[in-house]
């Protein structure tokens, strides 16, 4: 909904909306790499994902795998069953 929001009105109507959208996208793009790396460095399968009552969170499934002394890297914090704050 947020990002439906973000693209209602059409480029090029308001300069200042295409400037909070270009800088909103690449908001989000940097989230997103940045979870990939993490992914990546920890070999976890993370994701992201987006709700208004949490905003950005990290998302995996640990079915199978094994963790480090049985817990998350101390990187982490918030951990919420399947939600992870970071």
């Amino acid at each position: 909904m947020r990002t439906q929001k973000c693209y209602a009105v059409r480029p090029n109507i308001n300069e200042f909306l295409d400037i909070a959208r270009r800088a909103y996208t690449e908001i989000v793009d940097d989230i997103a790499a940045l979870v990939s790396q993490m992914a990546e460095k920890y070999g976890l399968p993370m994701r992201t994902s987006f709700s208004t009552a949490r905003g950005f969170y990290i998302q995996m499934k640990l079915d199978g795998i094994v963790l480090q002394d049985g817990k998350l890297p101390a990187e982490f914090i918030k951990v919420h069953g399947s939600h992870i704050n970071v």
